[in-house]
Parts: C-alpha cells; sequence; structure tokens
C-alpha cells in the first residue's frame, strides 16, 4: 500500500508541472521515477519488478491498436512492416553499431559480436513513447501514423531473435527459439476466438465480467506468448486484430483503455527509476554524445525513409524524431547481453541510460518542432491536409484534416 502512495504521489506532483511547461506526460513520469528511484530518494528500489509489471500497459496499448487494423487492414501494411521496417533496422543498427561500437571500446573494450548487437538494439524505437506521442496529436490514423506503426510493429518481431542471439552468443549462452510453444500459444489464441468467449461473459449483462473476460482474454495471449520466448506485446496485438471486426470492439476499447493509461503511466515511471545516477556523474559526457547520435543517426535515416514514402513535407520531421528515441525492448536485451558476458556493466548501464534519456528528450523536442514554422520545416502554421480517399478494401486509414496539431 505504501508503494501505491508513492507512486501516486510522484505521480500527481510531476505530471502537472511538465504539462504546465508544454512538455507533455511523458518527462514528467520520468522525473518522477528518477526522484522516487534508488539513484536518488531510494522510495522504491525494486525497478525490475516495476519495469516487468508495468509491461502491461504496452501490451494493452497493442491491443487497443490491434482494435483498429483488420485482418484485411493488417494484411494491407505488409509493406510498411516488412519492407520499411526491416530497412529501417538495417541502416539505423550499422551506423548505430559503427557509432557506439567505437566509442564503447573505452570502456574496457567491446567486441564486433556485441557492438553488431548494441547497434540493433538501439535502432529499435519506443512503442510506448512513439504511439503516446502520435495518439496524443490525433496522428494514429494518418499515413505518418500507418507508418510509424509498421515500424514499430517489424521492431517487436525483430526484438525476439535479438534477444535469442545475446544468449547464444555469449559465453553461457543456451537459448534457442521454442519453436512448438509458439504454436501452441498461437493455437490456443485461435481456439479461444473461435469459442466467443466474450459472447458468454456479455449474456451475463454485468460490467465487471465482461472487464474480466476482456482482462483474461488479453492478459491470457500474452502470457502465452512470453512463454513460447515471443513477445507479450505481439500477443496482445494478434487479439486485438482478431476482435477488430467483433461487435465487441468498442466495448473491448471502453474495458480496457483505464488499465493501459495507468499501466503506461506506471511504465515510465519504472524506465525513470532505471537511470543510474551514479553512471550519469562519471561519464555525462559520454551519455550527452551518445543520445545525441543516437537521435542524431536514427532522425536522419527516418527523414529519408518518410521523403521515399511521400509524406507530407511538415510530417516528415516529426515522423523521423516519433521513432528516434531509443526502445524498451533494448533494456532487456542489454541485461541479457551483460548475463552472457557480451558487455560489462558498466557499458550495459551507459547504454541504458542513453535510451532512458532519449525517451524524455524525445518529447521535449516535438514540442519545440510544433513551434518552427512550417516553411523552415516544423508544424506551426500546418495547413489544411488533404483526406487520403480509402480504397476498396479500406486498407488505408483516412488523413485526418487539420489546421494545427493540438498541445498534449
Amino acid at each position: 500500500m505504501d508503494l501505491i502512495l508513492i507512486l501516486l504521489l510522484a505521480a500527481v506532483l510531476c505530471v502537472p508541472i511538465t504539462q504546465r511547461l508544454g512538455l507533455g506526460a511523458i518527462p514528467g513520469y520520468l522525473i518522477a521515477g528518477v526522484l522516487i528511484g534508488p539513484s536518488c530518494l531510494k522510495l522504491v528500489t525494486n525497478v525490475d519488478t516495476m519495469i516487468s509489471v508495468s509491461q502491461w500497459g504496452v501490451v494493452m496499448m497493442l491491443f487497443i491498436i490491434g482494435l483498429e487494423l483488420s485482418p484485411k487492414r493488417l494484411w494491407a501494411m505488409r509493406s510498411e512492416v516488412f519492407v520499411l521496417g526491416s530497412l529501417q533496422m538495417l541502416a539505423c543498427g550499422l551506423l548505430l553499431g559503427l557509432v557506439f561500437g567505437a566509442a564503447l571500446r573505452h570502456l574496457a573494450g567491446m567486441e564486433w559480436q556485441a557492438a553488431v548487437l548494441c547497434g540493433l538494439s538501439l535502432a529499435l524505437s519506443s512503442t510506448a513513447v512513439a504511439l503516446r506521442l502520435l495518439d496524443e496529436r490525433t496522428l494514429t490514423r494518418t499515413p505518418l501514423g500507418r507508418s510509424a506503426l509498421g515500424v514499430l510493429l517489424f521492431q517487436d518481431m525483430a526484438a525476439i531473435p535479438m534477444l535469442v542471439a545475446a544468449g547464444l552468443l555469449g559465453s553461457d549462452g543456451t537459448s534457442a527459439p521454442s519453436f512448438k510453444e509458439a504454436l501452441v500459444a498461437v493455437t490456443v489464441v485461435a481456439v479461444a476466438y473461435r469459442l466467443r468467449l466474450l459472447g458468454w461473459a456479455a449474456k451475463a449483462q454485468l460490467n465487471e465480467l465482461f472487464t474480466a473476460a476482456a482482462l483474461l482474454m488479453v492478459v491470457g495471449a500474452a502470457q502465452l506468448f512470453d512463454y513460447a520466448g515471443l513477445s507479450a506485446g505481439l500477443g496482445g496485438f494478434l487479439v486485438g486484430v482478431l476482435m477488430a471486426e467483433s461487435r465487441y470492439r468498442h466495448d473491448l476499447e471502453k474495458a480496457i483503455d483505464p488499465f493501459k493509461g495507468l499501466l503506461l503511466g506506471l511504465f515510465f515511471l519504472a524506465i525513470g527509476m532505471s537511470i543510474n545516477l551514479g553512471v550519469v556523474e562519471v561519464h555525462w559526457k559520454l551519455i550527452l554524445a551518445g543520445v545525441a547520435a543516437l537521435l542524431a543517426v536514427k532522425a536522419l535515416v527516418l527523414y529519408g525513409f518518410a521523403r521515399f514514402l511521400g509524406l507530407p513535407r511538415y510530417h516528415r520531421l516529426l515522423f523521423a524524431m516519433v521513432l528516434a528515441q531509443g526502445g524498451e525492448f533494448s533494456f532487456a536485451i542489454f541485461n541479457e547481453a551483460w548475463d552472457n558476458h557480451l558487455m560489462n556493466l558498466e557499458q550495459r548501464d551507459v547504454l541504458s541510460v542513453v535510451v532512458a534519456v532519449s525517451m524524455g528528450v524525445v518529447p521535449v523536442l516535438i514540442k519545440l518542432l510544433e513551434r518552427v514554422p512550417e516553411n523552415r520545416g516544423g508544424m506551426a502554421d500546418l495547413p489544411t491536409a488533404e483526406p487520403v480517399a480509402a480504397n476498396a478494401d479500406d486498407a488505408s486509414p483516412p488523413t485526418e484534416p487539420r489546421d494545427k496539431p493540438p498541445t498534449a
């Protein structure tokens, strides 16, 4: 009970301050996490447990995203997921591996295998941060949002073999993909869908029972995928896609949304707690340079992709910045690499701080971008966007006409 009070008090005190400053909610959660975490006031010390619990916010967010995508529409996104996603991972991973591999050789050295894994890990983006930023600006159902979602989905899938590789490449690596368990997980999810468990719960006409059934479906699928060595978030997303054409779709979104918001807030608090201020004090120059290099390399690559995709000029830089920060899966990959002696503790902590700081910096940079005139590449005084006509199978969501992005 004391822990819940501490978390609620920290969020209620810090988040409104950053909101008033026009920075959005994410930096507020991160600052609150730093203050109550083990590096500052030490009010909360079990950071790993907090991160594990808070990951359910990402799962539920991906479930709600899945509800917006029917299987037909998801298939229509295959080029964004597999082509754009793979090109982004390869380009950013190669460049970041060269930059950070060379820099971290000064910290007791880093082998080339670890440098490649490091670069690919840093090429990942935070699903929680990116989708939250797009949702705050009602851009999720625009071409920008569709392209960003495709990249994020591929990254979620790519994180799984990277975790396996960290175990296989290390001196203690014995990991192997659980193909049998993965097949069982997919089968169980499909069977549960065919049994129409939600319809059974809805017949009782009790709101709390329907909410319990919705949570059982999402959490159960995510746990099965996690047990199989797959991404729990992908399990939640798959269930959402399966329910996209269900008559209970809006009821599901209404039931899950409050849990998603609370757990996402907890996720950002936990990321703030993971920042090691001792490492920051010793290596602050390297960390600042690392954050700048991470954001610059990914933003340049992503901006090039945005031009190739034909996104409007005033959305290209936003697309690049939304995906420029590090991702939550990076923490797990760094820890697995450390466990298997691919990197030392100092290297792991420096990389983790770089990723965590980038998550806090990107929302601030986007707020600044919204104050830059459109003719200088910013987003202030945007022209009205032309709607995109949906094709016959409704594969492309319409662009919402807007004059100016709303404030967070």
